[in-house]
């Protein structure tokens, strides 16, 4: 009998092949959206130009660290084609750096490391400096603490040179550690949902197909769970042969067919992002993102128990579609505008997931399930208690 209802449920919704077509629809969308986003973020990255003319560990060390930081298109390039570049203005800001680099920083030289060519047409420089500046610092200063620790305790301790060799090395290791997971020098940024350090930045945060997935499960919710009401205008529910128990299953009978069908929603969404690498998929993940689609269903579910008019479902829709994806800061950090709008954003399902993405836990999923369990139970006892 339940499987019964829901297959009946998932056939009326999508009896038309418009409505095959539409559960493609949101992935061809959001695809668009993301690569139109990638293309707007690559244009707006400050491009840099760096001459590696030392070539070492240190050298490579530091362009590979730079060239991660989301806001920087680093090219490298001769000495001529960086100053080509920067007279230009193709580039806002060079960097030559020099043969002896990684010596210089192992002896603790700082006079004269870096080289650095500006651009008159733009207003960058300090960011982009400040970025530099600080891979180079955390090299110097891992140096600096291990030459301090071989002259205190190489000493005392007549070590040879393998020895030394050894412990600079240690020392080396255990300064570098202090720059993580919070690096001593930082710049910030305003990235995802909340106020993020560059790191995060780095470290792969949500790029704009996880906040439209978000979005995009939310309304195709709403929109398949209007099924009580155009049940209610038909004279479906008030014919609906029931007993103890009997009309609890076709209430939840119908939701089960509207959640088969948005975890299919779900896993296009997720294999395709997953494809693109635009989602990493684990077991949180999907654990987090099946948690919201249930919530969704109940709270949709919930919702549609009390509305009685197909135009005022729709309305609601837009406005809760709308009104959550604004706030909850998915698409713009929310604590830009004020404090008040912070702690709402705390109140919307979409910033507690995307914190469970970031987060990697499994305590907001439960949350999320625990809490439709209670809705589901609710909307099934009114619903059958007015029937």
């Amino acid at each position: 009998m339940v499987w019964t209802i829901a297959i009946t449920r998932i056939k009326l919704l999508l009896q038309s092949p418009l409505s095959w077509i539409g559960l493609l629809i949101p992935v061809l969308l959001l695809s668009f959206l993301s690569m139109s986003v990638e293309k707007t973020a690559n244009a707006t990255k400050i491009p840099v130009v760096i001459v590696d003319e030392d070539t070492t560990e240190y050298s490579k060390t530091v362009i590979e660290r730079v060239s991660k930081n989301p806001a920087i298109a680093v090219s490298m390039v001769t000495d001529d084609e960086a100053r080509l570049q920067i007279e230009t203005q193709k580039a806002a800001i060079g960097f030559l750096i020099p043969k002896g680099f990684m010596d210089q920083i192992q002896k603790n030289d700082e006079d004269g490391l870096v080289t650095m060519w500006l651009s008159t047409g733009t207003i960058s420089h300090g960011l982009v400096r400040e970025i530099f500046a600080s891979e180079v610092k955390r090299l110097s200063s891992n140096s600096y603490g291990a030459n301090t620790v071989l002259k205190t305790y190489g000493k005392s301790k007549n070590l040879n040179a393998a020895e030394q060799a050894s412990v600079w090395k240690d020392a080396w290791a255990f300064s570098d550690k202090h720059w993580e997971p919070k690096p001593l020098m930082t710049v910030d940024y305003k990235v995802g949902v909340t106020s993020e350090k560059a790191e995060a930045a780095e470290s792969g945060s949500p790029s704009i197909y996880i906040p439209g997935m978000l979005v995009l499960l939310m309304l195709f919710s709403f929109l398949w769970n209007s099924w009580p009401i155009k049940d209610r205008d038909s004279g479906m529910l008030s014919r609906v042969p029931y007993s103890v128990g009997r009309f609890s299953v076709y209430w939840i009978s119908n939701a089960l067919g509207v959640l088969i069908l948005q975890i299919v929603l779900l896993a296009l969404l997720c294999g395709f992002g997953w494809w693109k690498g635009e989602l990493e998929v684990n077991g949180a993940v999907i654990l987090s993102l099946v948690g919201y689609v249930l919530f969704l269903n109940a709270v949709s579910l919930s919702f549609a128990y009390f509305v009685h008019a197909n135009r005022t479902w729709q309305a609601i829709t837009l406005f809760v579609v709308l009104a959550t994806s604004l706030l909850s800061g998915t698409f713009f950090p929310s604590d830009e505008l004020s404090s008040f709008l912070e702690r709402a954003a705390q109140w919307t399902p979409q910033y507690w997931v995307i914190s469970s993405l970031h987060q990697d836990t499994l305590l907001i999923p439960l949350v999320f399930v625990g809490i439709s369990i209670i809705l589901y139970g609710l909307s099934t006892i009114k619903a059958g208690d007015s029937a």
